[in-house]
């Protein structure tokens, strides 16, 4: 099983921290993110993030269509495609999305379904050829929905396809992406304050200190 970490930013400093790591596949950015990173949601900001995306040599960058109808959102996430070859284009999980999504899919762009919270949206993201469908796990549990037995139910479905993969998304903690890692997902993507914890455990600060407190003091010995 291969793990795919992204990062939930606009902001390619934010990104760096995980890419020295090492674990960092690629970005995921939605309107929210960007505008609440102090950035217009426009054509020029996606093409500013996709040539820092380029300059770091990501796997992938999610970008997400803008629009309220179907033609809108069509547009826009043909324009989205041509800014890169690793681009991926979100997709919002409704009527209108589904549409427009089809169509891309069906003109070979890599289509992420975003904000998608039932079992059935999973399958009929399968059915057109969408590569991620991405639930948002923390919210599902705000709205007290059963978000751990609708996660699975996409997992079975992603499980029996050929190239569609469940991304979770609205990860809160560290304990949560364990449990979910164990329950066998492999894709997800983390805020910038969670990508800085991930890798980190006092206790493993605490026994490398005492490895160099060791070897520090054999040399004064």
């Amino acid at each position: 099983m291969t793990y795919r970490l992204f990062i939930d930013s606009a902001n390619p400093q934010e990104w760096d921290l995980a890419r020295k790591r090492g674990w960092l596949h690629g970005v995921t950015t939605n309107p929210l993110i960007i505008s609440r990173a102090g950035k217009r949601v426009d054509m020029a900001t996606a093409a500013d993030l996709v040539e820092a995306a380029k300059s770091r040599e990501l796997a992938e960058i999610q970008l997400q269509v803008t629009g309220h109808s179907a033609d809108e959102m069509l547009a826009s996430g043909r324009a989205l495609r041509e800014l890169w070859g690793r681009v991926t284009v979100k997709v919002p999980a409704t009527a209108a999305g589904f549409e427009a999504a089809s169509v891309l899919c069906r003109e070979g762009a890599i289509v992420t379904i975003t904000a998608c919270y039932t079992a059935h949206q999973t399958m009929l993201a399968a059915s057109i050829g969408a590569r991620y469908v991405a639930p948002y796990y923390g919210r599902m549990l705000d709205a007290g929905l059963d978000a751990d037995n609708r996660l699975d139910a996409m997992l079975r479905i992603a499980d029996l396809q050929e190239n569609l993969a469940v991304l979770v998304a609205s990860i809160r903690s560290i304990d949560q992406l364990e449990t979910l890692t164990a329950r066998g997902f492999d894709t997800f993507t983390l805020t910038a304050a969670l990508a800085e914890a991930v890798g980190q455990a006092a206790e493993s600060d605490a026994a490398a200190a005492d490895f160099m407190k060791a070897a520090e003091d054999s040399l004064r010995a």
